[in-house]
């Protein structure tokens, strides 16, 4: 990797949180989906590593305070000049399990870590679900890269 790396710390939330009277839940229930866009906006190529550090993997709490998580997996692209890819709840299941899923899933949060060797355009579209009403909502955050 360049001299310079630009790192983005890109927050995601996806699969389904049901409810449990009983036990504590980290989000409310609903169905949650996370799709992260990563744009190569220079006129050269960028080299791109990412890491998944799941707090919540699949339902299991795994990053609560006082415990931490460290990646789980990674996963390494050239993208060229100006273009753009994206990643969503269904790659970042198949990075943490090594296949698709295979339907829907049991609630996963984290961060996917992007280390690029030059400046991206990198946005997170959020979109979550009441599980009883259907009401959907969706969020579009710009994140900006960190100089490391």
């Amino acid at each position: 990797m360049a001299n310079s790396v630009y790192t983005y710390s890109v927050k995601f939330v996806c699969g389904i949180q049901k409810d449990d009277p009983e036990g504590c839940l980290t989000v409310r229930p609903g169905a949650y989906a996370t799709e992260i866009n990563i744009h190569n906006f220079k006129d050269s190529e960028a080299v791109i590593e990412k890491f998944v550090l799941p707090v919540v993997i699949f339902g299991d709490v795994a990053g609560r305070e006082p415990k931490f998580v460290e990646p789980r997996a990674k996963d390494r692209i050239v993208l060229p000049p100006n273009t753009a890819t994206m990643d969503d709840c269904c790659r970042i299941s198949e990075l943490l399990l090594g296949h698709p899923p295979l339907g829907p899933s049991p609630l996963t949060i984290g961060f996917l870590v992007i280390v690029s060797s030059q400046e991206l355009n990198v946005a997170a579209v959020y979109t979550a679900s009441d599980l009883r009403s259907g009401s959907i909502s969706i969020d579009v955050e710009q994140v900006v890269g960190k100089l490391k």
